[in-house]
């Protein structure tokens, strides 16, 4: 269930829909998991997708434990979201890191000058642009699964109201996969954050494929993959593996979506 953009006046959406009904709809979206094909790449990426919609940020990225206390990125929205991320991950310092071992919401805005707690990282991402960071572990009681990290390219900090929905999407997003691990009791829920991790490498390559056979940017090629995907109803993943296999080609882009 998509979510319109959020409009500047009132941040209502079109045809004068609430942000109340908006974020109503997202939470409702996002808490239909229990099908027999619940695709977790697919629900993965609409999760930041919709902190996009509804929140005041730039990109999200979604960070999930695939083994304890190891962090994998899963989803991200952009490909600068996800160069910022990985280098999170591989320098082990940043308000990412630190939200998920503390299991607490860390918020920071980055400047010329390196941050002490994060030198690396806070350099990093003030370079690709972003002005401050919103992580927000997404958690069940004591169980942290992951972390949701929203990225702000204009000055100021997340608004308060939006921090309170970032919450709720991760709430959300908690409740949401261990509500599927119990349907599918032969399997864990580190089976399957393990699972969403090998489908993200499976998309990740279909992007470098595509990017590599035309003179497209990665985050045209992923709009590509999806786009075919929820229009033929494919799986997201299937279609990525059968990209890279080469029994699919998708057809070349538009004029208007090729790079120089």
């Amino acid at each position: 269930m998509p979510v319109p953009p959020l409009t500047s006046a009132g941040r209502d959406g079109p045809n004068g829909s609430s942000r109340e009904a908006r974020v109503s709809a997202a939470l409702i979206d996002l808490a239909d998991t229990l099908v027999a094909d619940f695709d977790a790449a697919a629900f993965l990426y609409r999760v930041t997708e919709h902190c996009t919609a509804l929140l005041d940020i730039d990109d999200a990225g979604l960070m999930l434990a695939a083994a304890p206390g190891s962090l994998r990125l899963i989803a991200a929205t952009s490909e600068a979201a996800r160069t910022v991320e990985l280098f999170e991950l591989d320098a082990s310092e940043g308000p990412c890191h630190t939200a998920f071992h503390t299991s607490t919401t860390v918020e920071h805005t980055f400047s010329a000058t390196a941050t002490p707690r994060w030198p690396r990282f806070s350099t990093h991402a003030h370079r690709a642009g972003y002005t401050s960071i919103h992580a927000t572990p997404v958690l069940r009681r004591s169980n942290t699964l992951g972390v949701l990290n929203l990225f702000r390219r204009a000055p100021g900090r997340l608004p308060i109201e939006d921090r309170d929905t970032a919450r709720a999407l991760a709430d959300i997003t908690a409740i949401s996969l261990l509500l599927q691990s119990t349907l599918e009791e032969h399997r864990t829920v580190q089976d399957q954050l393990q699972h969403a991790l090998n489908n993200r490498n499976i998309i990740e390559q279909a992007k470098g494929f595509l990017t590599a056979r035309h003179p497209t940017d990665p985050d045209t090629a992923f709009h590509r993959i999806r786009t075919h995907a929820r229009h033929h109803h494919l799986r997201l993943t299937d279609l990525s593996r059968d990209i890279v296999n080469g029994t699919v080609t998708l057809p070349p882009p538009p004029d208007d979506m090729a790079t120089a």
